[in-house]
Order: C-alpha cells, then structure tokens, then sequence
C-alpha cells in the first residue's frame, strides 16, 4: 500500500508541465440584460478572473445597452446570446457550457504563437468624469506589424444588470482609442488621450473605472460564431498583446512654505506665505499659529498669514491642505521670538588667560544673528594691532592678528554691537596674555593613509601650527602637481594630487617646514603612499557555486572606494532578475530575487572606475546556478498530452503487476 502511496504522490509532478506564458488573454462577452443563459456565464467568467489563476482580462459587451457593443456583435457575425470570444474569436464557446470548456479556451489561447508586441497602459484620474490615458506600444520583432489598438473603457461593477438583477462585471462603456497602427521593426508608438465620460453621457466614479488596451492583428483568419456547426463565419484578427490598469492612488495634496521667519527672530511681526498642489483638483487651506491661537482657521483659498505684536515665546505655525476628496497633508515651521540684547556666548582666548601663543586668532560668538558692520566698527584691542576679520555664519567673528608681542597683556571690547534686528548689547571686555618666544622645532605626529593607499588625499599632523608657506617644506616624488590647504588650526596639511597616475611616491616633510614662531624641523620626514588599479578581493558566493538560494545577497568587495554609479552602470546580470543595490564603504551589496534551476552570470566590465577615476584592472565575471525545484503544486495552466496520460496508466499497469 505504502508502495502504490509513493506512485500515485509521484503523479502531480509527473503531470506538471512548465508552460511559457506569452501574454495576456482577452476575452468579449457579448450579453445582452433581456438573456436567460447569459448570467451563468457572466458568472463562470468572474470566477475565472477572480481565481488569479491565469492571465486573463475580459469585457461584458451589453449589446441591448451600448450601440458600440452592438457593432462589435455584428463585427463577429454573432449567432446568439451568450458567446464568449478568446483572443479576438481565436476561440469562441457559444452558450452556458461547463467552467472546463472556458479554462480550455484560456488554455489554448496561452499557448498559441504571438507577434512579439510589447504594451503598457496607464490611467489616471482628473476629476468631473474624465480619465487620463496613456499607451505605448512597441513592436520587437523584426518585421513590419500592422494591427489595431483598442482601450476599452469598463466599469467593474456595471450599471447594467443582467437577466436576475444583478450588476455585469466589466461592463463596457466606449473606446478611449479605437485606430490601426503600423510599426516598423523595434518601433515604438506612445498615445496619450483624455476620455471624457460626461461627452459621452456617462457619470463615472474614481472607484469604478478601468481602461483594457488589446493590440489586434491585422491579418483575418475565418472562424465561426456557431464552432461546432461552423456556422456564421467572421473575419477574426487574433490579439497580440492586451493590459489593463486602474487609476493610480489619489495621493495627497503637497505643501510647500514660500516665506517663512527666521528660526529666530528678534522683531514681534512674522508673516507666512505657501503653496499647495494636487493631481486632481484644487487644494484648500486651514492653519493655526501654535502657542498664540488655540482653533484652526476656516478653510480657504488663502495662502498668506500675517501675525503682529507677538510676545517673546516659542511658536509653531501648523499648515493643513485638503484636496476635493477630503484627503489632508499637514507641514509645520518652528521659531521663536526673541527681542532680547545679544551677549557673547564664547570667546577665544578665554579671559585671563596665559601663554596665549602670538601666532593666535581672536575668535567671538554672539547669542544671536549680528549687524556686522556695527560689530567691527566696535572693535577695539589695546595695545593697538594691526588685523583681518573673518565672519563664520552671521553670529561669530574670527580676528585675525598680522603680529602680537612676546609676554604681553591684551584686552579686547566690544561697544554699541547690536542685533540685525536692531537690539543693542552691553560693552564686553576680555584680556590675555601672550607666551615668551617659543624656540622647539615642530614635528610629525601622524600621517594618513595608514596602509599606504591614496584614496584621494594625504594628511599631516603637526605638533604645533604651522607656518602655512611652506616653499621648499615639502617633496613628492616622483614630482606630481598638487594642490594643498591647512585645517585644524594649522596644525594638519591636507594634500591633494592633481594627476593621478599609478605607482609609489615619497612625501618627504623637509627641515625647512617652519612652525608660527619660524623654528625649523630638526629632520626630514618621509612616508610612502601607493596609487593602484582597483579591484576585487572577495565575493561571498563563489565562482561556479551551485544551489545558491533563491533570496541570496551577493557581496562583491573592492580594493578600495568605487565610484558607485560607474560600477552599477557597467554590471549586467544575465538572465535578468530582480535586484536592489547597496553600498557599505568599499563593498557593493546586491539584493537578488532569482528563479529555480538557472545558471546566473554577473559581469562588471573594466569600464567602472574607482573613486579617483581609474579603471578595474580586470573584468570581472562570476556564475552561480539556483536550486532546483523539486515540488511544485499542478498549474492549469496547460494540460497534458494524451500521450503522457497514456504513458503513465502503462507505467502504473506494469507496476501492479510486478507488486502482485
């Protein structure tokens, strides 16, 4: 028993047949509401639909209800209701017939040859019974194709109801585009249209509306409205491709500020001005200021909010926009009033400090936004200085002195500063003291890149800060034209090449590198740095591995830092999938989403290049094969053959008679 247990589990697989599909099947029903036998079949047809079961749209041609369903009756020279046309009458059931009869239909429609036509439809609602359409069409074969392209505009509850009171699906209204179409090899043609219901007399809802796009062939084929008596021939032109589409989400309005304070502001009068947008129609406005009012304003057409005399405080103004479907986005902007005198938060030096070095900046930041020129024109350093002044921001000052004196005490103050906003601060001193002559030579404390590996930089730290001319301070070689500039209080020398060429270089700090003070290095300095070509040390799956899952993530590390957008431009992944990319420094995580029992090959040409614009050293290829699919539950979307039915009852046959 265990033995005829294992057979008969072995049969679904046996029977399963993997079937290529080549496109979507389209189906008419020609009905019509005064039909007995029609909503039976309405039915059978739903359910298909319904059960996802296969690619497949269809449309209730209500003839008694729509003159254009009518013709399309007529165009097939119907013989009575109800009769279904696959596929443009490649095959026709006539009548209430058995659920099978459909799906066989279906069945045969799948697997019938097809011009290689490529479509893709999209709707999107504009409000007062009008849709947006738009259809491209792509012919990818190598001949000339001739054909016609239909949009059957549908409602997939209908307004009209069948023999027993109840609503078609899909029911038929108008074509949005109903025209022949000629393309040449790997031509495509896009149409664009805005299908007016109201023209038509039709009031239509956002809800229930859809749009299917059929490409016919041009060329006819004689097939019979009555199959199995041959009786009343047509002239059918098989359909190519087919799609359907709803319209898209009605996502929310969009809100944007145009004017808006200061995150701070130093004056009690704010005003606020914005603009909103939405897809399908006109957006309203309410808003509140937060800390000041306590209720929304009615909502309008308005899109300015002046506010006067408000006290010093923290406010946030709310913003609502609604669309005409009552959907509402929400944007905020937070600040503050404050009308208080400006005072300095920090200073540099710190007041009374000692051994100030003389090469030294002064550097101020005020509490708030600052009138500059009241600012500088408030500066007073005694003993008098020569000096630069430098602004960060609007709120902080940086004095540059051309020479300060060995042991010497220094007071700045600051008099009549004031805010932008007009609000004046109290007179601020503070004094320093300078250090005696400094007479150590400097020296370096680290260097980068570490490894070696310029990546697009080098930087040298110092012990103290550095005199910023540094003539005869530095060697490169071989010589190669950079730039350089000094950060950290020039205390770091960043240094740029501006050719970047393959091979080791010296960088040799010289004796004659000079600190503020003029001291020399005691000795020169050297390090080595490498420029390479990039390339691939590691990936997780291995050439040549097989039964790689089916969700993996590959990862493909690089020697160094990749210019990100060269690299993805430059990979190809064949047979295509679908895959996200990610990057984690210097390596390249790829997402797949693969199918059972292929052999997948990744390339990166040596076209993608590094960070600094060189080229990977070599091409890259890896393949890897999938697990194959052992079970898999019986698709109906083919049947089998007699054939293998025939085949299959002898092997069993033979089995039980060896078992007895």
């Amino acid at each position: 028993m265990k033995k005829y247990l294992a057979i008969l589990f072995l049969i679904p697989i046996l029977f399963f047949i993997a079937s290529e599909v080549k496109g979507a099947v389209f189906a008419e029903e020609l009905t019509s509401t005064t039909c007995h036998a029609c909503p039976a079949v309405a039915d059978i047809l739903h359910e298909i639909y319904a059960s996802g079961d296969y690619p497949f749209y269809y449309v209730a041609m209500v003839a008694d209800k729509n003159e254009l369903a009518a013709e399309r009756a007529t165009d097939y020279n119907l013989y009575g209701y109800p009769t279904t046309f696959f596929d443009g009458g490649y095959e026709v059931v006539f009548g209430k017939q058995a659920k099978e009869n459909f799906e066989n239909a279906i069945k045969s429609c799948l697997e019938r040859e097809r011009a290689k036509i490529r479509l893709s439809l999209s709707i999107r609602w504009l409000g007062e019974n009008r849709i947006e359409v738009r259809v491209a069409v792509e012919n990818t074969g190598n001949d000339k194709y001739d054909g016609t392209l239909r949009v059957y505009i549908v409602e997939p509850k209908s307004r009209w109801k069948d023999n027993e009171g109840r609503p078609y699906h899909f029911g038929f209204l108008d074509y949005a585009i109903n025209e022949e179409i000629s393309l040449e090899a790997n031509e495509e043609m896009k149409k664009e249209v805005i299908w007016d219901g109201g023209e038509k007399g039709y009031e239509i809802s956002k809800d229930n509306i859809m749009a299917i796009a059929v490409v016919f062939n041009k060329q006819g084929v004689t097939r019979y409205s009555d199959p199995p008596n041959n009786n009343r021939p047509f002239t059918a032109h098989f359909v190519d491709a087919c799609s359907g589409a709803k319209p898209a989400a009605d996502e929310p309005p969009t809100l944007y500020f145009t004017e808006k304070p200061k995150s701070v502001v130093g004056y009690r009068n704010v005003s606020f001005k914005w603009y909103g947008e939405d897809d399908f129609g006109d957006v309203l406005f309410s808003y509140m200021l937060k800390g000041y009012e306590t209720t929304w304003h009615e909502w309008s057409s308005i899109t300015f909010a002046n506010y006067t005399n408000l006290p010093d405080g923290e406010y946030e103004f709310l913003l609502r926009g609604k669309d005409n479907v009552g959907q509402i986005t929400e944007i905020s902007w937070k600040f503050i009033v404050d009308t208080s005198p400006p005072y300095i938060v920090e200073h540099y030096p710190k007041n009374n400090a000692r051994n100030v070095p003389v090469y030294t900046t002064i550097r101020i930041k005020f509490s708030h936004e600052m009138d500059k020129q009241s600012v500088e024109k408030g500066i007073e350093i005694k003993p008098s200085i020569q000096y630069t002044i430098e602004w960060r921001d609007s709120n902080e000052i940086i004095i540059h002195p051309y020479e300060l004196s060995y042991e010497t005490l220094y007071t700045v103050t600051i008099k009549n500063a004031r805010r932008t906003s007009g609000q004046e601060m109290k007179e601020y001193s503070f004094s320093f003291e300078t250090s005696s002559e400094d007479t150590t030579p400097p020296s370096v404390t680290s260097f980068e890149p570490f490894n070696g590996g310029y990546l697009g930089e080098i930087r040298i730290k110092f012990s103290e800060p550095m005199n910023t001319f540094i003539h005869k301070g530095l060697e490169i070689n071989p010589w190669v034209r950079y730039t350089y500039e000094w950060e950290d209080n020039d205390t770091t020398l960043v240094i740029k090449f501006l050719e970047i060429e393959p091979g080791d270089y010296t960088i040799t700090v010289t004796k004659y590198m000079e600190d503020k003070y003029g001291n020399g290095m005691e000795s020169n300095f050297s390090f080595n740095v490498s420029i390479k070509y990039p390339q691939i040390i590691y990936t997780n799956i291995e050439d040549g591995e097989k039964n790689v899952d089916l969700h993996s993530v590959l990862e493909i590390h690089f020697s160094h830092e990749m210019n990100r957008e060269s690299v993805e431009k430059n990979m190809s992944i064949t047979p295509q999938c679908n895959y996200d990319v990610g990057w984690n420094g210097s390596v390249m995580v790829i997402s797949l989403e693969l199918d059972y029992g292929k052999t997948y090959y990744i390339n990166i040409s040596g076209e993608a290049v590094d960070i600094l614009g060189l080229p990977l050293k070599n091409n890259f290829s890896l393949h890897f094969s999938t697990l194959k699919e052992i079970e898999r539950e019986i698709e109906t979307n083919e049947t089998p053959s007699f054939s293998l039915i025939a085949v299959l009852i002898a092997f069993l046959i033979i089995i039980r008679r060896k078992l007895k």
